[in-house]
């Protein structure tokens, strides 16, 4: 008997060993994941620090593996190997103010249902990835249409870049944006808070509250957001403010984490967006569009003296201020036809005003990725984090004419060639 049982222990052991060491193995095999090596380029790495030459990013997985000289990083056998030899590399960029399925027309605003406007965010995601953008943040689309896109890249139906929405935009009744779709209205600090959590509810992870609201009404929402672990950004000023000014103001006080635009306000609000860590997302080119087109609220430009330079100053003052700025968008109805274009624009505009561009570059990357709440993950080319980067045929800090059209574009180690 006792020879018995020492047999089974004997059986029992080896096969415990066999399992460890198929587990191992498996495991082994899991960790071993393909590597992709881009070798020879010019790296912009997105954290502000000069450009440096001949170097080697390898990617394996999802993330970023190691970074280096080429003359010291070896690529490991096996590994897809991409020669960017005179290319430049950067991080993907951030568009953090958009509104992906907003009709390109007001005429088809009326017609349009919640299946095409879903295929309308999926084409401006695509013509985005085309471009080098690899992250955008929707403030404000149809809740369907975003949940539908998030559960397809879920599921893994489609390829396209990062999607950060906020579904429902956020106001009061009458307040800036009621009656569109993608609005959601509510009315009272238990309200607010309600619209906050379906929001959460709904799957996103990012709030976006719109003028006119009261102080309680702000604090209700940001504590709200901030109790769930959401983003949360408002709406600044803009036709649904009040006369003196007063929504950026309010929303600051709030304890929003950005504010979009920079519309009308006075300059300790500035103040106090610096000394709070606010951040801002200015905007620019697509209010110069609308100047250009007549179609600033004749109530602004003739009661309110607006003007595209009291935007340019407001820059200047955040800029002064080292107020943190990521770059947005917002193109809707007849300016969605500006799409690629118009980010590029707005990168421009930032130079123009000031900016140099690699700042401009860094408002475009890593600046986003902070708005987003992503830093840890996204916005720079550096070990460790996810690999959303692009390759471009020429020196960008000499002009940008060379992005919007790049190469190559990498988003979470899938490799995208143009």
């Amino acid at each position: 008997m006792k020879h018995r049982f020492g047999q089974g222990i004997v059986w029992v052991l080896l096969l415990l060993a066999v399992a460890v060491i198929g587990f191992s193995q498996e495991n082994k095999e899991k960790k071993e994941e393909p590597v992709i090596a881009l070798v020879g380029a010019t790296l912009i790495d997105g954290t502000g620090a000069a450009p440096a030459a001949n170097m080697t990013v390898l990617i394996q997985g999802q993330k970023i593996k190691a970074i280096g000289s080429s003359t010291k990083v070896q690529v490991p056998p096996g590994a897809q190997r991409i020669d960017a030899v005179g290319k430049w590399i950067l991080p993907g960029f951030i568009d953090c103010h958009i509104h992906t399925g907003y009709p390109f027309d007001n005429d088809q605003y009326f017609t349009d249902t919640n299946s095409l406007a879903t295929l309308r965010s999926l084409h401006m995601l695509d013509i985005y990835l085309r471009s080098g953008v690899t992250a955008v943040r929707d403030v404000g689309s149809i809740v369907e249409s975003m949940q539908a896109l998030l559960a397809a890249q879920a599921y893994g139906y489609i390829d396209s870049l990062r999607l950060f929405a906020c579904g429902d935009l956020i106001t009061v009744t009458g307040g800036h944006g009621d009656g569109l779709r993608g609005v959601r209205t509510a009315d009272g600090p238990w309200e607010w808070r309600k619209a906050v959590r379906e929001m959460q509810k709904a799957g996103f992870g990012h709030i976006k509250i719109s003028p006119t609201f009261t102080l309680e009404e702000a604090q209700a929402a940001v504590d709200e957001a901030k109790t769930l672990g959401l983003r949360i950004t408002a709406h600044g000023g803009g036709l649904s403010d009040t006369t003196p000014t007063t929504m950026t103001r309010i929303a600051v006080q709030a304890g929003v984490q950005c504010i979009e635009h920079l519309n009308e306000m006075e300059d300790d609000v500035l103040d106090l967006m610096a000394q709070k860590g606010v951040y801002n997302v200015p905007t620019m080119a697509v209010y110069r569009e609308l100047y250009k087109a007549n179609a600033t609220p004749s109530v602004l430009v003739e009661k309110r003296h607006w003007t595209q330079s009291m935007h340019e100053t407001l820059f200047k003052k955040a800029r002064e201020r080292k107020i943190l700025m990521g770059i947005g968008t917002d193109g809707v109805g007849g300016f969605m036809k500006l799409y690629p274009g118009l980010y590029f624009t707005e990168l421009k505009y930032f130079v123009e005003l000031g900016a140099s561009p690699m700042e401009t570059i860094v408002a475009a990357t890593k600046n986003g990725a902070i708005i987003l709440g992503k830093e840890d993950e996204l916005g720079t080319v550096e070990a460790g984090k996810l690999a959303d980067l692009q390759v471009v045929s020429g020196d960008p800090l000499k002009s940008f004419d060379v992005l919007g059209k790049p190469e190559i574009v990498i988003i979470g180690g899938r490799v995208h060639r143009f």
